[in-house]
């Protein structure tokens, strides 16, 4: 037995008790004090039930419908790419950042969307800033959606590359999706036995995975297996990457009830299991004798001189377990219309973020069992699966490494697959919604729009590197998150509400989101500037490195400098249109504070003004 303190035992206590304050204390206190939730009044849910959008679902099939939406890859890489600057302040803003600021943007857009009859922020961001502030969130919405495609594209790719296996078990809850919601919405079978027989289908899947490994890249299979292998050499995380689109095409158009819902549904399972399995993992090191091993820091900038300093790049780089633009989008699209009553936003809203928290928890309790050289050159992106096998094999024995590296391995893939198939929706419902009259309207069109969304993406997944594309994705999420926070603030504002627990996080955020695209957009910048002034040294470590094989070679020096100056136009765009909305809804907020002091309205809950 180990010292307790050199393990991550303790870590993971303290964590959990922290998030357990944030529900049952801070946030009971805002959702009775600031929102005031009230049980009896009518939810957009049955006000316009029509069994599509708009039903009445219990909170716990709710809960699990929002973790799985809102859960990707941002808790699991994000801290990849943290824990560079120590183990210690990634944990610091995994707890201070879900605690003060991540449920409360959850829950805040769910409510606001809910006090708004069920409204979107397209709708809200018209009513606060006027025309030009939902053209503006539009925009940066596009561009978003474009940048977080393209990164979960890449990973999955990365991951279906390093992880043989994983191939053919993603095929297999793909099929074992189709037939429960064939089983489920057509011919009405029972929906304990239909899990029953989706679980058995998922395991036969990963069995299935181990047993025939798939490879672009030549890789041999290790024992008694039979491999699938062709050598696509370096092009073969493109390969990946297009095959990838395919599935995701047919998220995109197929009815919901016959691919998304059901796959996504029969996902939760693996993916939770995941977290308890690495938690529990954690919880018996001080038996097990598993030491951490990452340094602890706080490192002010990142040692190996790639990704720059602590601030504000460590506040984007773990993106999800701590904030995420994306759950604001989900909260008020989609879940909100399924609220049965006022009071279940917290521990919907609120609790699947927390819960995501446990995810970004374990993720980083994986890396830190983990040697340092892992992490060089921020590379090894499949490093969790290591990690979660080094915590898990002590007392998952009887499975075989290969079934555990299969099974975290496919974890990894559908984290980031499930959710970026609900993007690719969204991508498509936005373009329409942006483009449905006009000259452009083509791009309107569901066909037009899901090719556009995925085209675009994927050839920004095969030339960028990995963690470039993921600072991006992350300053735009977490600046999106930022901007949802200022609407929930502005209404907050209007009806007389306390705002200063929303304002502070959201202020935060926004400057800290805009000063990392603006930091990131100068990275590729500057690699510019000195490759046009003909400097060898600067050509080998600035154009090539941020991009992916084989563009980063002196051969293909030409093409990298083009990918590079691309980048700089995408930072550009995100920074300016972010900056821009930024000033818009901070203007509404301070307008809609001198109105509400200028006349008495009514407080949130549209009782008795709050104080």
């Amino acid at each position: 037995m180990v010292d307790i303190q050199s393990t991550p035992f303790l870590w993971v206590v303290v964590t959990i008790g922290l998030y357990a304050v944030a529900y049952w204390g801070y946030g009971k206190w805002i959702d009775r004090n600031v929102w005031r939730s009230n049980a009896k009044k009518a939810t957009p849910a049955h006000m316009y039930m029509d069994g599509v959008e708009y039903f009445p679902v219990s909170r716990y099939v709710l809960w699990g419908y929002q973790f799985k939406s809102v859960a990707a890859l941002g808790p699991i890489l994000g801290p990849f790419i943290g824990i560079t600057f120590g183990w210690i302040p990634a944990l610091l803003w995994i707890i201070g950042g879900n605690f003060f600021i991540g449920w409360l943007q959850d829950y805040g857009a769910m409510m606001l969307s809910v006090r708004k009859e069920g409204r979107s922020f397209g709708p809200i961001t018209y009513e606060f800033t006027g025309a030009s502030g939902r053209t503006n969130l539009l925009a940066f919405v596009l561009f978003y959606l474009i940048i977080i495609s393209a990164t979960f594209i890449a990973l999955i790719a990365a991951f279906w590359q390093a992880y043989p296996g994983t191939f053919l078990a993603t095929v297999g809850i793909f099929a074992a999706g189709v037939v429960c919601g064939q089983l489920l919405y057509r011919f009405k079978v029972n929906v304990f036995a239909v899990t029953a027989l989706g679980l058995l289908m998922v395991v036969g899947s990963i069995y299935l995975g181990v047993l025939v490994p798939v490879s672009l890249s030549g890789q041999p299979a290790t024992g008694p297996r039979v491999a699938l292998a062709v050598n696509l050499g370096a092009w073969s995380p493109a390969a990946w990457a297009a095959i990838c689109l395919v599935f995701l095409a047919l998220a995109a158009i197929l009815p919901t009830p016959t691919f998304v819902q059901p796959t996504n549904y029969l996902a939760f399972y693996p993916a939770y299991a995941a977290i308890i399995f690495i938690l529990v993992g954690a919880l018996v090191t001080p038996f097990t004798n598993i030491g951490v091993q990452m340094p602890a820091g706080p490192f002010l900038v990142d040692p190996q001189g790639i990704i720059g300093p602590i601030w504000p790049i460590l506040f984007v780089a773990i993106a999800c377990g701590a904030i995420s633009g994306w759950h604001s989008l989900v909260s008020s699209s989609s879940t909100s219309k399924q609220l049965d009553i006022e009071t279940d936003a917290l521990p919907v809203g609120g609790g699947a973020m927390l819960s995501e928290g446990l995810l970004a928890l374990a993720s980083l309790i994986a890396y830190m069992v983990l040697a340092p050289s892992f992490f060089v050159n921020h590379n090894n992106v499949a490093s969790w699966v290591q990690g979660a096998y080094v915590l898990t094999s002590p007392f998952l024995g009887g499975l075989t490494q290969p079934v555990l590296t299969t099974f975290f391995g496919l974890v990894l893939v559908i984290y980031a697959i499930t959710v970026q198939a609900l993007v690719t929706r969204f991508f498509r419902l936005v373009a329409s919604e942006t483009w449905s009259e006009g000259r452009f309207r083509a791009l309107g069109h569901k066909s037009v729009a899901t090719a556009v969304g995925l085209g675009v993406p994927w050839l920004f997944a095969i030339s960028g590197s990995w963690w470039a594309l993921w600072l991006y994705f992350g300053g735009a999420n977490q600046l999106l998150a930022g901007l949802a926070i200022m609407l929930i603030t502005i209404h907050l504002a209007r009806v007389r509400a306390p705002t200063k627990y929303s304002l502070i996080p959201g202020v935060f955020m926004v400057v800290t989101t805009l000063s990392a695209l603006l930091w990131e957009t100068w990275i590729f910048l500057w690699a510019v500037i000195l490759y046009t002034q003909g400097t060898t040294a600067a050509t080998a470590g600035g154009v090539l490195n941020n991009v992916r094989p084989p563009l980063n070679t002196q051969a293909n020096a030409l093409y990298a400098l083009i990918v590079n100056g691309v980048f700089v136009a995408v930072g550009a765009v995100l920074f300016i249109v972010g900056l821009s909305m930024a000033i818009k809804l901070f203007r509404s907020y301070a307008r809609s504070r001198a109105e509400a002091r200028a006349k008495v309205v009514a407080a949130a809950d549209g009782g008795k003004p709050g104080p």
